[in-house]
């Protein structure tokens, strides 16, 4: 991630998300950001990490990342691919999932600053 825009669009999209996992092609890495990090994570090995960004402000959010190369599909059971682009997919699930509040918030105090 590397423009303002791109913290936007990743904030908006992730605000109310409920069903959705938006996937970011950064490099040779697939991205995952909050929500969609927490979904994917509880579905797919990833390695998760905090994307701090500064623009005034910082955000910190949580980022689920796996190399390309270890794409497969279907990604999770049960996930429906929606959207595809170059540098993004986007995958609906089936149900909502509880918890990502409290999920974000031990993370947090589990990765090192």
């Amino acid at each position: 991630m590397k423009q303002a825009s791109d913290v936007e669009l990743i904030l908006s999209n992730e605000v109310d998300n409920e069903k959705y996992v938006y996937l970011y092609l950064e490099g040779d890495t697939w991205c995952a950001y909050e929500r969609s990090a927490y979904y994917l994570a509880m579905e797919f090995p990833v390695v998760l990490n905090k994307e701090i960004v500064h623009g005034g402000y910082e955000v910190i959010l949580m980022k689920a990342s796996f190399k390309v190369d270890k794409m497969q599909l279907p990604l999770f059971r049960k996930a429906v691919l929606r959207t595809v682009a170059d540098d993004r997919l986007l995958f609906q699930i089936p149900r909502t999932i509880e918890g990502f509040v409290e999920w974000k918030e031990q993370q947090l105090e589990g990765l090192p600053a």
